[in-house]
């Protein structure tokens, strides 16, 4: 009787679920700025990074700077823990496309513990050669809400997680100027839930129908993967015995995203084509950095840290989501912009066993306030972190760092594709630990 007017509707919105959930892949929520993991150094976050790229302490430069591995000497292994502790519990109402309540909760927190590990290798060949390699993961998420809350039509489940393989070579040119580069290979993978408004569908696709009728929620899954490749190039300048500046340059990483698009949904939807399981397809890019970063020894037991970075969220543009056939599945703006990340810090060593640290940094999110979504709620980060580091031996070191990110309340107003409105705020905050040992042999 309203099949075809079905199908009309199913089809435009299949085409939404498929962008709210696989476009999260490369442009969701995380708890850096944009989708952004900072944490892969214990040592480098006791300063808020502040430095990151000119310390030489272990081999956590290899991921942040990788001519800095000529500062380092002996072989070493080390490896890093962070636990990041986010918070994100939302506050306000969500409506229908006609604006009737829509039942549940606030989600609960949508936060919750992850781990981001790193490890490091070197390989002191001579003392102008060096070797290393990197493995980190530098974008990732996860968040659960509860699954019947008000925003359930926007998102329930988002995580996405990365690993990245860098080894590089590091060599000293001259007394002064040392320069480092190396291949960066890329895996992501992705899971994303969102409910379906499966009684606005079937009103929407037939007005006659009676206004009492209801349906239960479908539910969207979209899963998918992606190995790709880019590089990391840096330099490595010592202006005097005290004073070093250093430069990084990690490139963009084009991403094929190979997923699935599932549906679960009730009579009469799951006789529309639209809501068939589908392979699906994506072009994405994360972000090429630059960072520049400054130490200058104040005295032999202080030592004073600066770093700036811009990321080029620009690249997060337009998701066009496709068929296997190359068919258009849905297509829609994202306009990130790009942004500075800056952080000051300080080293005090009182004596050659212990080290303690501190820094302050300021993080923009990149998201405008009008493509703000309960996948992202995103909004500007201040740091305030401390470190303190032990060696145990002469070759064997601890690390440790805590941080604390304020975050200022960031509202919302989002439209679902069924037309279902979630308006209100977040309260937001970030606590991370991390623990690092490092062996030299």
């Amino acid at each position: 009787m309203w099949g075809n007017a079905v199908d009309d509707w199913v089809g435009r919105l299949a085409m939404g679920v498929v962008v709210a959930t696989a476009g999260l892949a490369f442009a969701g929520e995380a708890w850096g700025s944009g989708f952004q993991l900072r944490e892969n150094s214990a040592s480098a976050l006791g300063n808020a990074f502040a430095g990151a790229a000119t310390s030489t302490e272990d081999p956590s430069i290899i991921a942040n700077n990788p001519a800095g591995m000529i500062g380092l000497s002996g072989n070493q292994v080390s490896a890093d823990m962070s636990i990041i502790i986010p918070s994100a519990v939302f506050s306000g109402t969500g409506r229908t496309v006609v604006r009737q309540p829509i039942t549940g909760g606030n989600g609960g927190d949508a936060g919750g513990a992850q781990p981001v590990p790193a490890a490091y290798g070197f390989y002191d060949a001579s003392p102008d050669l060096k070797l290393g390699l990197a493995l980190t993961a530098p974008f990732g998420v996860q968040t659960q809400y509860e699954s019947d809350w008000v925003g359930r039509y926007q998102a329930i489940r988002s995580d996405i997680a990365t690993i990245n393989i860098n080894p590089n070579v590091a060599y000293r040119v001259s007394d002064w100027l040392s320069v480092g580069g190396g291949p960066a290979i890329q895996h992501a993978g992705a899971e994303f839930t969102n409910a379906i408004n499966s009684t606005t569908v079937v009103h929407l696709a037939n007005p006659s129908l009676s206004p009492g009728l209801n349906l239960p929620d479908g539910l969207a899954k979209v899963t998918g993967d992606s190995w790709s490749a880019g590089y990391t190039v840096g330099a490595l300048v010592e202006i005097s015995p005290g004073t070093r500046l250093g430069a990084s340059y990690r490139s963009q990483v084009s991403h094929r995203i190979e997923g699935t698009a599932a549906f679960t949904v009730p009579a009469p939807l799951t006789a529309s084509l639209q809501f068939q399981n589908t392979p699906t397809r994506a072009d994405l890019k994360t972000p090429d950095l630059v960072s520049l970063a400054a130490s200058h020894v104040l005295s032999p037991d202080i030592t004073l840290l600066a770093e700036v970075q811009w990321t080029n969220w620009s690249v997060v543009k337009n998701l066009q989501i496709e068929r296997p056939d190359g068919s258009i599945l849905s297509s829609e703006p994202e306009q990130w912009h790009g942004t500075w990340f800056g952080s000051i810090g300080a080293t005090w060593r009182p004596d050659p066993n212990w080290t303690f640290r501190g820094g302050l940094a300021f993080d923009p999110t990149p998201v405008r306030d009008q493509f703000r979504t309960a996948r992202l709620p995103d909004s500007d980060r201040y740091w305030l972190a401390f470190g303190i580091g032990y060696s145990w031996t002469q070759d064997l070191r601890f690390d440790a760092a805590y941080v604390h990110i304020f975050s200022p309340s960031p509202s919302i107003n989002e439209v679902s594709q069924t037309g279902d409105l979630l308006v209100g705020q977040y309260s937001n905050h970030l606590d991370i630990l991390s623990l690092s040992a490092t062996l030299r042999f």
